[in-house]
């Protein structure tokens, strides 16, 4: 018989057994799976990355190009200044039949927000009328009136630059020594604190953050749920704006507190919420009457200490809103009159695009007031709980968070936190939820990579110190760190009597250039301007005011209901408010990518782990550091927050690394010499040679063990079961076969 005609029929039944027991074996180990489906991922992101990345650089160009342009334009008060001032003055009659400079004037000016500011003193009849007038204004077209969506179609006179993206403090108060108070707008987008005036600027949000309002959220605050959102954290600050105020400045007129009063026009429903949400906090409201959301009418939002501020802001509706502010402040003990106002200063910011906005309204380009289709996916300002389903992220846009690794940064399942591996020390790993993970105590340390021995015991990274060896003297006793490399150690006191140098006040830990070698510098905002500081200068004090009870979200790193100190991802009083920065001047035109921040070791009386916060700045969202050995990207031109997480009291010291890619010649490294895993520590041991740590396997019973068999963010399936798996499996085809074998031998006979 021919076998390559016949086959065994014990062997075909083998071949599919044999690939069942596969089968059975992804399933028993789906990591590897899942991991080969982030690799693909990972790329994909890196490319959308990429793309985002070169619109952002070519808006940029067009921002300059702009200004460049209109910099001989001698900008006074805009049109839109005179239409907010000619609205306040205006009867609903007149607005609504408003035939001259109409685009600018309806820019600033709907029926709808003076219907909202009157109504307290209005009768019904006014309230009727002023709703007619609203309706009028919004499908107002060929008689020579227009909406608030058709005035997206151009900025507002005098502007000369349009922010889409990036960090800015849209309300920055400054003082000078006289006590003169400014209010501008300083952005960090196009330069490094460059400062614009208000009427000049036009804030631009894309459709892209349409998003879905957790129902928690909208049952507290009152908001619809669905809204235009820019979170507090900045997450995706490299497509989409991440505006705040900065307060710091005031303190060189000898202020410490400041008050915004803001009134605006927009949209018909179109209303605006700002307000925080951490762990420490809660959902908690910025205005000064603990609304949520601001008035049309005018409401106050207030800064009793002089701070830099991130909140969530939500825009209900698609169109162009017009802000007035005005900006006070007050010396420290002065609970009456404000010590200084500065000059009303007017805001123009587009959410979405005129398509979207004429879609919300029903209306169609050209304000023929035929309906128009539905726009797909959310339905802003519904309240129905399950309008916008499908919308992806909390920013509501599937487009890569800044922060996400790319693959070439991190490999296989890049933009995944629970399959990101580190680099440095290579151990450790970072790790998903639902994982524990330890810090270095006098040299033990539990992290995120854990696998199995054959005795059944897990595998943990664990940091030692010992003698270098002969060959391992001469790298660790070096003062650099690799090339392109900064390496520095933070200091964090914990607890009750936590003492240090930053009790409180805005701080970003980032790399620098100086003299050709890269440095690892923090950002202190405490004096103005801010100082770049070395870090080893520093001892962050975590003490009462930044104790909180543990939420059952953070089991990962914390029993539920204990005791932790917290770094919160928004600024509070009384603790420290450190972030992570790639702004630096040199780092921005001189490198090209993001910079990738290792957590090199830990050592300390509990555990620490870092996150950003989840949607609307609650929760837990993506992983920053589980344990030594994990890593995690900062995209470039980036300042962000995160939350930091201490389980115990007492004193920690965080080894973290800087890395970047320069766009030139190769930087010298500094820090903590480093070879493959071993770190020097600095001492000599009593053969005189370098002390070096290094992260090892080790069982809880103190055994060594293998690491190279490690799996981040969860357990590996015990040796003994994987084991019993295979010996059944290979019993089953041995069996199958001898039954194949004796059916062709009975078909011979």
């Amino acid at each position: 018989m021919n076998p390559t005609t016949h086959r065994s029929p014990g062997r075909a039944a083998a071949r599919a057994l044999a690939a069942m027991s596969l089968a059975a074996a992804s399933f028993l180990a789906p990591t590897g799976a899942h991991a080969a489906d982030e690799a693909g991922s990972g790329l994909d992101s890196a490319t959308e990355t990429a793309v985002a990345e070169e619109t952002v650089h070519e808006a940029s160009d067009a921002s300059n190009t702009q200004a460049d342009n209109a910099a001989t334009t001698d900008a006074t008060t805009t049109v839109t200044t005179d239409a907010a001032t000619d609205n306040a003055d205006a009867t609903v009659t007149t607005d609504a039949t408003v035939t001259t400079d109409a685009a600018t004037d309806n820019a600033a000016t709907t029926a709808t927000t003076d219907a909202a500011t009157d109504n307290a003193e209005a009768t019904a009849t006014d309230a009727t009328a002023m709703a007619s007038a609203a309706t009028d204004t919004a499908t107002a077209s060929g008689t020579g009136g227009v909406t608030t969506c058709d005035v997206m179609r151009t900025p507002p006179d005098g502007t000369t630059a349009t922010l889409n993206r990036g960090h800015a403090d849209i309300f920055d108060l400054t003082s000078d020594a006289a006590g003169a108070l400014t209010l501008r707008i300083k952005e960090d987008a196009t330069g490094s604190g460059v400062l614009r005036e208000p009427e000049q600027t036009l804030l631009a949000i894309p459709a892209s953050t349409l998003t879905q309002i957790p129902d928690g959220v909208s049952q507290t605050t009152g908001a619809p749920a669905a809204a235009y959102l820019l979170g507090q954290s900045g997450d995706n600050q490299a497509t989409v704006l991440w505006p705040g105020w900065d307060t710091l400045g005031i303190a060189a007129g000898g202020y410490d507190a400041a008050r915004f009063h803001i009134t605006y026009s927009g949209p018909a429903d179109g209303r605006i919420y700002a307000f925080t949400s951490s762990f420490a906090e809660g959902l908690k409201a910025v205005t000064a009457d603990g609304s949520y959301d601001l008035a049309p009418g005018g409401d106050d939002i207030d800064q009793p200490y002089a701070a830099h501020k991130h909140v969530n802001w939500l825009f209900t509706r698609a169109g162009r809103y017009t802000l007035t502010v005005q900006a006070s402040a007050w010396a420290p003990g002065n609970t009456g009159t404000a010590n200084a106002v500065a000059p009303t200063r007017t805001y123009t910011i587009d959410v979405a695009d005129e398509a979207t906005c004429l879609a919300e309204a029903g209306l169609t380009p050209g304000g023929n007031g035929n309906p128009a289709a539905p726009a797909p996916g959310v339905d802003p300002g519904s309240t129905d709980a399950q309008s916008g389903a499908g919308q992806s992220g909390a920013d509501g846009d599937s487009t890569p968070d800044t922060t996400d690794r790319s693959a070439s940064d991190t490999g296989a399942g890049a933009n995944d936190p629970a399959q990101t591996s580190g680099t440095g020390l290579g151990a450790g790993s970072s790790g998903g939820a639902g994982t524990a993970y330890g810090v270095t105590t006098s040299g033990t340390t539990t992290s995120g990579a854990r696998t199995t021995t054959s005795s059944g015991e897990r595998c943990i990274p664990t940091r030692v110190t010992r003698e270098a060896t002969g060959t391992e003297s001469a790298a660790p006793a070096s003062s650099q760190a690799p090339a392109n490399t900064a390496r520095t150690t933070l200091t964090v006191s914990v607890g009750e009597g936590a003492s240090g140098n930053a009790t409180e006040g805005h701080f970003d830990l980032g790399p620098a250039i100086e003299n050709g070698s890269l440095v690892a510098r923090i950002k202190d905002d405490r004096t103005q301007p801010a100082q770049w500081v070395d870090p080893s200068t520093l001892t962050f004090a975590l003490g009462e005011a930044a104790r909180i009870t543990a939420p059952a979200d953070l089991g990962f790193v914390a029993t539920a209901g204990s005791s932790v100190w917290l770094i919160p991802s928004t600024q509070i009083a009384g603790v420290p408010w450190l972030g992570l920065n790639s702004q630096r001047e040199e780092i921005v035109t001189g490198t090209t990518g993001g910079v990738q921040f290792t957590l090199d070791a830990v050592e300390g009386p509990g555990r620490v782990a870092v996150f950003n916060a989840g949607a609307l700045g609650s929760g837990v969202g993506e992983h920053v550091f589980d344990g030594p050995g994990s890593s995690y990207t900062l995209g470039p031109n980036t300042h962000a927050h995160q939350n930091w997480v201490f389980t115990a009291p007492g004193t920690y010291t965080l080894t973290i690394s800087m890395r970047v890619t320069p766009t030139g010649a190769a930087l010298t490294g500094s820090g903590y010499g480093s070879s493959g895993e071993v770190t020097a520590t600095g001492a000599l041991g009593t053969s005189s040679r370098p002390m070096a740590s290094q992260v090892v396997g080790r069982t809880a019973s103190g055994k060594d063990c293998d690491l190279s068999l490690a799996i981040t963010g969860a357990d590996t399936i015990p040796l003994a079961v994987v084991s019993l798996t295979w010996a059944l499996t290979g019993a089953a085809c041995v069996w199958v076969s001898s039954i194949g074998r004796r059916r062709n031998v009975r078909a011979f006979s």
